[in-house]
């Protein structure tokens, strides 16, 4: 837990500042007044948990408070650990010891890794900033909008919100299986209903089979009958025949040998050309709809694929060169035969017609066999195929069993919580998510300010208590617009959960006596007109601070 944060440019009376195990409140004055520090003063604590956008938030502290460093203290299992992090090297983090003599530095994201760790939130697939972001709002941080709990931003894609829930209940396995076989298949899983599939004409394989069949019978036939004519009418000898026959089935073996080969050669250059991908444009396309989209995964990602297409152009490469040179032996081997049908001078002599329908039919044959190969092929990819869609519409349906488990869960807890809440006198907010990732978020039978903001905190507090999540954060501007006799059973949540819980607040004598009580007991921090953060106010401008 975070137990202590220290500044010498805070004012002198706010220099150094504890924090509790449970709640921990900002406390404004009575009066309610702005630009004296609160929510700067959470942007600090989201400072020190790793975040980034403190300092870089407004130009107001840079102008007025300059370059300063921010020191903090964490606990875990009884051991402390010192920081600090400087305005003027936001990307780094430095252990000190209690004399804040120099350990280590480390850079941000080692520093992440750290609390992700001693925190124990043991789930892979996130980073720490990717649950912080979600939990610790702010004024000024986009996801503060009481309708839309899930998302980090207002432009956020339901389905990364889902997906995040996902990850935070540990069924990340599944999203990357349904990723992989998106990516195997070449097309997203929601396309898959609406896919026209392209079917291999299986009677057709069925057709050129029967066909080969009878034009063999055919050409042994010709062959039958025009032996004894034949002979008789050249003076040959039924050994010498018999010797050109085995001769002209070698050929016709050989022939169809190197046919095989060769559509296999042209199959492997084909794949070549069609795996070039371009994505230069679809990134730029991008960046159009979503400019703060993290073009560097993306292109991470590509440089992957890249790499794996590198590595099968190689293998085909190795194969082109493999079967280059069998083709080449087999049109020797052919050209040779060829010769020695010539060289017996039965190919000259016998008769045009019946000669000229053998090879016309050995060529019809040699053709079905290879378009009959081909649709062999292509009906086993198919089949492999429809396996692969199989597998992926299995794994779909997993997931819509675990989203709908992590919804009742989510649901069952926000009962749980907004009953205590509002005495069970009002209903609880209801979480729905499509199968699709399409997320519903209402509270049924009441569309109030108050409630919406309210149901945020139930949400929150829900997630917080079923899942790993280090700390929350909520600002004045959350928690002002919530009913004081919902406020007042909020905060006793708050006080009693064994994670550190962060907030705000102003006007604290406005409210019940009880949640007037707990909010004197849990300040951390206390400030007021003259009695700012910084020892002083500079923005009149300000509005929720």
């Amino acid at each position: 837990m975070l137990i202590e944060i220290q500044c010498d440019k805070f004012a002198p009376e706010h220099q150094i500042i504890r924090f509790n195990s449970g709640l921990n409140t900002v406390l404004g004055s009575a009066g309610g007044s702005n630009a004296i520090g609160k929510s700067t003063f959470l942007w600090i604590i989201d400072y020190v948990f790793g975040g980034e956008s403190y300092y870089s938030l407004t130009d107001d502290i840079k102008k007025e408070i300059g370059p300063h460093t921010i020191y903090f203290t964490f606990e875990f299992e009884g051991q402390p650990y010192y920081f600090y992090r400087s305005t003027d090297d936001p990307k780094s983090v430095y252990r000190i010891d209690k004399e804040r003599h120099f350990i280590t530095k480390l850079t941000l994201d080692e520093f992440r890794r750290f609390l992700f760790q001693e925190y124990k939130i043991g789930l892979p697939a996130l980073t720490f900033s990717e649950i912080t972001e979600r939990f610790f709002r702010i004024y000024g941080r986009e996801n503060t909008l009481e309708k839309y709990p899930l998302l980090v931003k207002p432009r956020e894609q339901d389905e990364k919100a889902v997906d995040f829930l996902l990850k935070l209940f540990g069924h990340y396995k599944i999203l990357a299986s349904i990723k992989f076989m998106e990516e195997e298949l070449g097309i997203k899983a929601s396309q898959l209903k609406s896919r026209q599939r392209q079917k291999v004409d299986i009677d057709k394989i069925e057709s050129n089979q029967k066909t080969i069949e009878s034009l063999r019978k055919r050409l042994q036939k010709l062959m039958k009958n025009s032996e004894e004519a034949q002979l008789a009418m050249f003076g040959f000898d039924t050994q010498t025949f018999e010797r050109i026959t085995a001769v002209q089935k070698e050929l016709n073996s050989i022939i169809r040998k190197r046919n095989r080969l060769q559509s296999q050669l042209n199959a492997i250059k084909s794949n070549i050309t069609d795996s070039k991908a371009e994505t230069a444009s679809e990134f730029e396309s991008l960046l159009r709809f979503f400019p703060n989209a993290n073009l560097k995964a993306f292109e991470e990602i590509e440089h992957f694929h890249i790499k794996i297409r590198e590595i099968l152009g190689e293998e085909m490469d190795q194969e082109i060169y493999r079967l280059q040179p069998l083709i080449e032996e087999y049109d020797k081997e052919i050209r040779r035969l060829n010769r020695k049908i010539e060289e017996s001078g039965i190919a000259k002599e016998m008769s045009e017609r019946v000669l000229s329908q053998c090879v016309n039919v050995s060529k019809s044959i040699d053709r079905l066999e290879e378009e009959t190969a081909e649709l062999i092929h292509q009906k086993e990819l198919q089949d492999a195929r429809a396996e692969a869609e199989q597998k992926l519409e299995k794994l779909l349906l997993q997931q819509t069993e675990k989203l709908g488990e992590i919804q009742d869960d989510i649901n069952l807890r926000m009962e749980t919580i907004n009953g205590v809440v509002t005495d069970k006198q009002e209903t609880a907010p209801l979480l729905y998510i499509t199968p699709q990732k399409d997320i519903i978020f209402e509270t049924p039978g009441n569309t109030s300010e108050g409630t919406a903001f309210k149901s945020l905190v139930v949400y929150d507090l829900s997630v917080l208590e079923l899942r790993p999540i280090p700390a929350i954060i909520h600002d004045s501007n959350i928690l002002k617009r919530i009913e004081d006799v919902h406020l007042e059973h909020i905060l006793e949540r708050y006080q009693s959960t064994k994670h550190q819980v962060f907030i705000a607040f102003d006007k604290a004598d406005s409210t019940t006596e009880k949640a007037h009580r707990i909010l004197e007991e849990t300040a951390i921090l206390r400030l007021s007109d003259g009695n700012e953060l910084f020892g002083r106010s500079w923005s009149k401008y300000e509005t929720n601070d």
